[in-house]
């Protein structure tokens, strides 16, 4: 039980850093894709698809990353709650429940 306890455990914060690695490569393609690839343009079109590649940048940056932020946090709940609740104060010994009324 001990090591089944581990193993779920390693692979419970395994699933969180999976969830922030793709967090910052996220965060460098977006950057790449929608800013940098049209930075090296000049004159008045340059700029304006520079500011535009920036307002996509922000945006898609934002509200793709608040969406896996939200998920890594519901992720590291849902852990805590089922894993660490489960694995301390869960005793499997067989008795039927009975409620209080």
């Amino acid at each position: 039980e001990f090591t089944l306890g581990c193993i779920s455990n390693t692979a419970s914060y395994l699933r969180l850093w999976a969830l922030s690695l793709a967090h910052s490569q996220l965060a460098s393609v977006f950057l790449e894709k929608a800013l940098l690839d049209w930075i090296s343009l000049s004159g008045a079109a340059g700029v304006l698809i520079t500011f535009g590649g920036y307002a996509v940048f922000a945006g898609a940056t934002f509200a793709v990353l608040m969406l896996m932020d939200n998920l890594e946090c519901f992720l590291h709940a849902l852990r805590l709650h089922w894993v660490e609740f489960q694995n301390k104060f869960f005793h499997g010994d067989g008795i039927a429940f009975t409620p209080l009324s």
